[in-house]
């Protein structure tokens, strides 16, 4: 998945908590204005990580996956689960 802001809530003061199962997958993490800087790390199966704060609308998203480095998905790959707080819209 290419860089990208997560902004489909309405508040952005609760945090995005991502959990990473499977292959191994490199992450890349940017600043809240496209462009510029990027870090990355490899997030391994069973990596959690929190964006909260001034993290939360940075801008970010997986490289690369390492396929065969994780015995948990028996034809490899990868799954991430993305927590989120949403609120019902009245209607």
């Amino acid at each position: 998945m290419g860089l990208h802001q997560d902004r489909d809530e309405g508040d952005f003061s609760f945090p995005v908590v991502s959990i990473s199962l499977g292959d191994e997958a490199l992450f890349r993490m940017g600043g809240t204005e496209r462009g510029g800087r990027t870090q990355s790390i490899w997030l391994r199966s069973g990596d959690v990580m929190v964006m909260g704060g001034a993290a939360r609308l940075a801008w970010h998203g997986v490289d690369r996956v390492r396929h065969g480095t994780s015995p948990l998905l028996p034809k490899g790959g990868r799954i991430n689960l993305t927590l989120r707080v949403v609120e019902q819209q009245a209607t």
